[in-house]
């Protein structure tokens, strides 16, 4: 009876301590960073493994979900394309980066205000991008005012254009 209960404490202890037995979790895989593509439904699960929001772009057409998680906490999720693998280094897809820190908000918006910078409001959001650099736009919400997320496109206007499209939200 005392060995049964010592077996069956064991499979639960390592079933319980098997998500970080690797530095990572099921979803995510490893904490060093590694791109992970997501299937199907388990974007809903993101931001309960991670901790804090996600911002995403929703679901696109001809589009396969990359998420790479790092130790300070900033998360990318990409849209790969076509034969695209988890990890490819070229620059050419959508990729929506959310970065968390003490005060985003009102960096983001202070930085909107600078000179050579052009302000962008989508709904109650603020931010900004440099038009000689349009690839990426930085963006807050009031109802998460310590996350900036980055929308990164490689083609001109692509990145204004879906910071303004009002897709960009948090993962449900």
């Amino acid at each position: 009876m005392i060995v049964g209960v010592a077996v069956l404490a064991g499979v639960l202890a390592w079933f319980v301590t098997s998500e970080n037995r690797d530095g990572g979790n099921p979803i995510l895989g490893t904490a060093s960073g590694e791109p992970k593509m997501l299937e199907s439904g388990e974007m809903e699960e993101v931001t309960d493994e991670i901790g804090h929001s996600v911002f995403w772009a929703g679901e696109r057409a001809g589009t396969k979900i990359e998420i790479r998680h790092d130790g300070s906490g900033n998360t990318h999720v990409r849209y790969l394309t076509g034969d695209a693998e988890p990890g490819d280094p070229a620059q050419t897809y959508l990729d929506i980066g959310t970065y968390p820190f003490d005060g985003a908000r009102k960096a983001t918006a202070r930085l909107a205000s600078q000179q050579g910078l052009e302000r962008v409001t989508v709904g109650e959001g603020v931010g900004f991008f440099d038009p000689r650099r349009p690839t990426s736009v930085f963006l807050t919400f009031p109802d998460r005012p310590d996350y900036q997320v980055e929308v990164y496109h490689p083609d001109g206007d692509g990145a204004l254009e879906v910071a303004l499209s009002g897709d960009i939200v948090p993962t449900p």
